[in-house]
């Protein structure tokens, strides 16, 4: 890797040292670096050394500031490979090269922290599970006004977005591309209008004067500041590489890496936002140190006993049910904060391979029937233990009634939503989740039908975006496990259920459309092709479990089941708020939830000793036909 450092001084630094010999003398002595090139402020070199230094150094000092950018864009057009350009000396930080050292795409490193004194603005986008550098816009450290010809800086680069997931191990990988749930395309063009990012979505952030180029975006960027350079010939002022960054920005993706400070106030480098589990911020970190990358999972606050749970549960596994999740590199346990590092693997998950097209649905099928063995064969047998009094209450019951509360709340003008007696899905009038959680609450017979003989040690979050799919080598990996010491096998049954009969993973992508009113809910999933796809997996799964005896004789496993998922889809939404005015994934995922708890009471009430019997096909579907598939719209 070849790095140009812009400037040995800079306005915005006054006190910091002009040289950059204690910086990246290592780096160059160890091989890190194969040529280093400094467009000095003043004529001297630091008496140490940079001449004196093996290897290729190169010193000069530009008479005007045309010069200095004529230089920088002859600089990028020599040789191939990647770059890393630094705004001055100040800006190099032990660690930044060799986190840099590894990555293979155009990356601008920012911070999260304000009190940083970097005075330049990143107008960023958060797609997904991922930061994306849209434009940058540079301040005149004099006033902190925007130049003038910086005022479009702000406009998104061409982020398209098709496809799910998001990359891997705690991580999930998408599926062409590191974002997730969507999919950049990696194009040059210009962005439509219509790519403008919603400006309640975007997130401020501080550039720190790092940027990686690789061969396309070098002389992209050098032909940018060749022609900035001859429009600009005198202007001292600024920082007009900077202006050049904002222009590349808004031609090319570039990425963010964030150097940001962990739970425990450590400095780290972040290449990537990923999805993680409830009260838990996830994300993939680069080390300094080695140049690797782990998953890092890190919560406070209301995640810091979940998490810690989680830590525990998988230090807990033996070796035969921890080949199947990857392995912890550290964790760190504290008062006030939890982290764990967990081994990174660049895999997508089954629900992105579903999404994408990637797989059929008898490989979709084939995999979800693995992915039960194995929680059966090594998970389950530890832990077992008789079901305890009041089970069902604490695990279900009472935290549907906990998440509608923390739903009303946090969106109180939808609240007759979640606190009517009944209402309208889709046109039909069903009873709400919380008036037949008091049903239930009270019905005796309906609980020891649904509570399990004994509990064991579970997943507890096994739905397809939680499966890492390694098909070269024939193998999954299971991530971010709930770490509870005992469950029901329905529990996990009832999350994969949630993929494939609920539609969670069409809502959670996008594919529905919701619209509604103080008294109702519609919703329609806007893919029949994906609709038809999830469902004849289902069919194969369900086949499979009757077929190998899942159940254990259980005349009501399936109502197990199918109650664990009900709970699930009337329970999921405080994860999934936008604040947005439209709130589709969550009115969507109640909507489906209601429709679900409504049916399961129905067959509840079929299924009572001398009853009738409960029909043996009761997987309900959506109750209104999808208006249009979009499935090649999507994709386009």
């Amino acid at each position: 890797m070849e790095v140009i450092v812009c400037n040995t001084t800079c306005r915005r630094h006054p006190a910091a040292s002009a040289g950059v010999v204690h910086q990246v003398r290592d780096a160059v002595l160890d091989g890190t670096l194969s040529r280093v090139g400094v467009l000095a402020a003043d004529t001297a070199a630091d008496a140490d050394g940079p001449a004196r230094w093996p290897g290729a150094v190169e010193w000069t000092a530009p008479g005007r500031e045309h010069q200095r950018y004529g230089l920088l864009a002859a600089g990028l057009r020599r040789g191939t490979g990647s770059m890393l350009v630094f705004d001055c000396a100040c800006d190099i930080r032990p660690g930044i090269l060799a986190a840099f050292a590894n990555l293979g795409a155009a990356t601008a490193l920012v911070t999260d922290q304000p009190d940083h004194p970097a005075r330049a603005a990143a107008a960023t986008r958060r797609q997904g599970r991922h930061v994306m550098l849209d434009g940058l816009n540079s301040l005149d450290d004099r006033d902190g006004v925007l130049d003038a010809d910086d005022r479009d800086g702000a406009t998104v680069g061409p982020n398209a977005t098709s496809g799910p997931t998001g990359p891997g191990c705690g991580s999930r990988m998408p599926a062409g591309g590191p974002s997730c749930p969507d999919r950049p395309d990696g194009g040059s063009r210009p962005p439509a209008v219509h790519d403008a990012p919603d400006r309640a979505t975007e997130a401020p952030f501080n550039f720190l004067g790092a940027l990686l180029l690789t061969g396309a975006e070098r002389r992209l960027l050098a032909g940018i500041l060749d022609s900035h350079a001859s429009r600009h010939p005198d202007r001292a002022a600024g920082f007009p590489w900077q202006d050049a960054i904002g222009t590349l920005a808004r031609r090319t993706r570039i990425r963010c890496a964030v150097l940001a400070r962990d739970v425990h106030g450590d400095d780290m480098v972040i290449e990537g936002s990923l999805a993680g589990g409830s009260h838990a911020r996830t994300y993939i970190r680069l080390h300094s140190g080695s140049g690797s990358r782990t998953v890092r999972k890190e919560a406070v606050s209301a995640g810091l006993s979940k998490l810690n749970d989680e830590v525990s549960w998988l230090h807990g596994l033996e070796t035969t049910a921890g080949r199947h999740f990857p392995d912890i590199v550290a964790s760190r346990v504290e008062p006030h904060g939890v982290s764990m590092d967990l081994a990174y693997h660049h895999l997508p998950t089954l629900r992105g391979l579903i999404l994408t097209g990637e797989i059929d649905e008898e490989e979709a099928a084939r995999w979800t029937r693995r992915v039960l063995a194995v929680l059966r064969r090594d998970v389950y047998p530890a832990g077992v233990r008789p079901a305890p009094a009041g089970y069902l209450r604490r695990t279900h019951l009472d935290r549907i009634e906990t998440r509608l509360a923390q739903t009303a709340a946090a969106l109180a003008e939808r609240h007759r939503l979640w606190t009517a007696d009944s209402l309208l899905v889709n046109g039909v009038r069903l009873r709400n989740a919380r008036a037949l959680v008091a049903d239930l609450v009270r019905d005796e017979t309906a609980l020891r039908m649904l509570t399990p003989d004994r509990l064991v040690r579970t997943h507890g979050d096994p739905h397809f975006d939680n499966i890492l799919v390694d098909r070269h080598n024939h193998r999954f990996l299971l991530i971010d496990p709930r770490g509870n010491a005992g469950y029901d096998p329905a529990y996990d049954l009832g999350k994969v259920w949630h993929s494939v009969n609920s539609l969670y993973d069409l809502i959670h992508a996008g594919h529905v459309e919701v619209a509604a009113g103080a008294d109702g809910i519609d919703y329609t999933f806007t893919s029949p092709h994906l609709v038809a796809f999830y469902r004849r997996i289902r069919e194969r799964v369900h086949a499979w479990l009757t077929a190998t005896g899942w159940h254990q004789d259980d005349p009501h496993w399936l109502l197990k089941v199918r109650f664990a998922e009900a709970a699930h889809m009337c329970s999921v939404m405080p994860f999934h708020i936008a604040h947005d005015q439209r709130e589709t994934v969550v009115l969507a995922c109640y909507a489906r939830g209601l429709e679900l708890i409504n049916d399961l009471h129905r067959d509840l009430m079929a299924a009572r000793p001398r009853a009738r019997p409960v029909r043996d096909d009761a997987l309900s579907g959506p109750r209104r036909t999808p208006l249009m598939d979009r499935t090649e719209a999507v994709h386009r």
